[in-house]
C-alpha cells in the first residue's frame, strides 16, 4: 500500500492554485503542506518541511518556477510542471520533471499524473532493497529477501527508469538499482546494443528491424536518432 506523500503547490494564480487543491482532495494518501503564490515562501516551506511532491507552475514574476526547482538543494522532491505554457516541456524533461500538464487542469489528467506517480515510488521502494553484482555473464541482485542471479543470455532487453534499470526477460521483469549506464558497461561485451537514451536490447534477440523501431518480441522498441546509423549497421538496414 502506498504510504503518505507530503506536497506544495506554487502557482501565482490563486484560482489555479485552488484547481489543484481541489483535484487533489479525492488523494487520501497525498498531504497538502501548503499553497503558495511566489518562490521565495515555496523555497522556505522546501527547505523546512521537505515535501515528497511539488505542484509547480512555470510562468510567475520574479523568479520562475524552473528557476526555482533549480535553487532547491539537498533533498529535491519529485515535480509535477503545470503550465498554460508547452514550450517549457522540452526543458523540463531536461531537468527529469517527472510530468508536465497543461492549463486547465483536468482531473484525468491529473489523475493519471498521480496513478504514475504511484507506480513510480512503488518501483522505486522496491528497488532500495535490490542491490546488483555483475559476476560474469551473471547479474545478481536481491528481491526481497531473495537472491536472484540472472544469466546475461536471459535478458531481452532492459529500460531506464531514472536511476534504476528494467529488465526485461522471457519469464518476467525485474526492477534493479542500478543505471542503464551501468549495465552496459558491465554485461558481456559485443552482445548488448544501445538503441535509445532509454533503451539497451540483446543482440540476438532482435526479432525484426522497422526503419525507427525494433522488435523484441516481448515488445516493440524505439530508436532514437544518435543511435539509428549504428543500429541500421548492426542489423543491416538500409
Amino acid at each position: 500500500m502506498m504510504g503518505t506523500l507530503s506536497c506544495i503547490v506554487v502557482d501565482d494564480s490563486y484560482l489555479d492554485r485552488i484547481a489543484v487543491e481541489t483535484a487533489l482532495k479525492p488523494f487520501s494518501h497525498i498531504r497538502l503542506l501548503g499553497s503558495y503564490e511566489n518562490a521565495a515562501a515555496a523555497l522556505e516551506s522546501i527547505g523546512t518541511n521537505k515535501p515528497d511532491l511539488l505542484f509547480l507552475d512555470v510562468d510567475m514574476p520574479d523568479v520562475s518556477g524552473l528557476q526555482l526547482f533549480k535553487s532547491i538543494y539537498g533533498c529535491v522532491p519529485l515535480c509535477v510542471v503545470i503550465s498554460s505554457h508547452p514550450e517549457y516541456a522540452l526543458e523540463c524533461f531536461e531537468l527529469k520533471i517527472f510530468d508536465y500538464i497543461l492549463k486547465p487542469l483536468e482531473t484525468e489528467r491529473f489523475n493519471a499524473c498521480v496513478s504514475r506517480l504511484d507506480d513510480f515510488l512503488s518501483l522505486r521502494e522496491k528497488a532500495r532493497s535490490y542491490d546488483v553484482l555483475f559476476d560474469s555473464e551473471q547479474i545478481v541482485f536481491k528481491e526481497g529477501h531473495t537472491t536472484v542471479r540472472l544469466q546475461a543470455s536471459e535478458v531481452i532487453y532492459l529500460e531506464a527508469f531514472g536511476d534504476y534499470t528494467k529488465i526485461v526477460t522471457e519469464k518476467r521483469t525485474y526492477l534493479t538499482l542500478a543505471t542503464l549506464s551501468v549495465f552496459l558497461e558491465s554485461l558481456p561485451a559485443g552482445k548488448f546494443m544501445r538503441i535509445h537514451r532509454s533503451y539497451v536490447i540483446a543482440i540476438n534477440k532482435v526479432q525484426c528491424f522497422h526503419v525507427k523501431q525494433i522488435d523484441m518480441g516481448a515488445g516493440m522498441l524505439p530508436v532514437g536518432k544518435t543511435y539509428l546509423s549504428q543500429a541500421r549497421s548492426a542489423f543491416k538496414f538500409n
